[in-house]
């Protein structure tokens, strides 16, 4: 009797809203939408002497070898938002949502208090970077894009190990909810990393160019270099070291594709040809990272098939009662 009388508690405390989880979607919403508003406005000049300049006219006065085309920023940048709003969409809806054991967004607890954290800091970084790159103050701009990367890295960190966590849980009992986490949240955050990843090494090149005075085509094929060393290192790690969390997750060698193509497009179009080293290497990039999306799509549909996660385990999962609270942790 004792025991049931302490499932039923613990039952009904899950079955209530949790305030603090509220809140941290709310503040999610509110600080996405301030540093999209201060984005708009830089790009628009909607609100005269706010900004000096906007990001393309800084592209243009201080020209960088590997910039891609302007098409490129402008539909990169239009998906990335357009993907951002869906997920915070996503976590929202899960307020009004039920499972079996309480609201959606507090058991179990698969966006913790740290995930939303670092979502500000990210959404705050972005916004001291506009009015940093926008007032020439390069090295700190560079600094700020490589911290966005890494607070979005962490972002993915933190919900590829919770729904990990709660994987078995997940497929029995809201399959659903899984695959649009993986669709919405992983593929969302994953995207926008990639692009910031990007833009990271472009501001760095601006640096090395114009604060260190390092020539632009020697400093441009360095990047190149760079780039392709990370996709080949984020390949090896995505495939055999941390596989089983990020799956699902292949938006990035297509960000990269696209960058590619807007690169050489740049190249065709203002130059008339592909002579130059840095178009050369950029088309040998294009070709390694083609060659890598296919791999992985290859990849993920053979193991998806062969090697499916979780389904092991479900009809043996039991859930720790001690930790109801913090989100369902599986055992086999």
């Amino acid at each position: 009797m004792a025991v049931d009388a302490q499932f039923t508690m613990e039952e009904s405390k899950e079955h209530k809203h949790k305030p603090l989880g509220i809140v941290l979607i709310v503040f999610a919403w509110i600080t996405y939408v301030i540093r999209l508003v201060f984005s708009f406005l830089r790009q628009s000049g909607a609100v005269k002497g706010l900004f000096i300049t906007s990001e393309g006219n800084i592209s243009r006065q201080f020209p960088n070898e590997i910039v891609p085309a302007p098409w490129v920023f402008m539909y990169i940048w239009v998906i990335i938002y357009a993907w951002g709003f869906l997920w915070i969409i996503y976590v929202t809806v899960c307020i009004c949502r039920k499972t079996s054991r309480g609201y959606l967004y507090v058991t179990p607890e698969l966006f913790p208090t740290s995930f939303y954290v670092t979502w500000y800091v990210n959404n705050l970084f972005i916004f001291a970077w506009v009015f940093l790159d926008d007032s020439l103050q390069r090295v700190g701009a560079a600094m700020l894009l490589a911290l966005s990367a890494l607070s979005l890295y962490y972002m993915m960190y933190i919900s590829y190990r919770r729904v990990n966590q709660n994987g078995s849980w997940l497929t029995e009992n809201a399959p659903v909810d899984l695959w649009l986490i993986r669709a919405l949240v992983h593929n969302g955050l994953a995207i926008y990393a990639t692009w910031v990843t990007i833009a990271t090494l472009l501001s760095f090149g601006s640096c090395l160019t114009y604060e260190s005075g390092y020539d632009n085509e020697d400093v441009s094929t360095g990047m190149l270099v760079l780039l392709v060393a990370i996709i080949l290192a984020w390949f090896f790690l995505e495939n055999f070291v941390v596989e089983r969390y990020c799956r699902y997750t292949l938006v990035p060698y297509v960000v990269v594709v696209v960058a590619l193509s807007g690169l050489i497009d740049k190249y065709i179009t203002f130059t008339g040809g592909l002579e130059k080293r840095n178009a050369i290497l950029s088309c040998v990039l294009l070709g390694v990272s083609s060659l890598v999306l296919v791999l992985r799509f290859s990849l993920v549909i053979w193991r998806h098939v062969t090697q499916p996660l979780y389904v092991n385990t479900v009809k043996t999962t039991s859930v720790k009662m001690s930790q109801l609270n913090g989100g369902y942790t599986t055992e086999p």
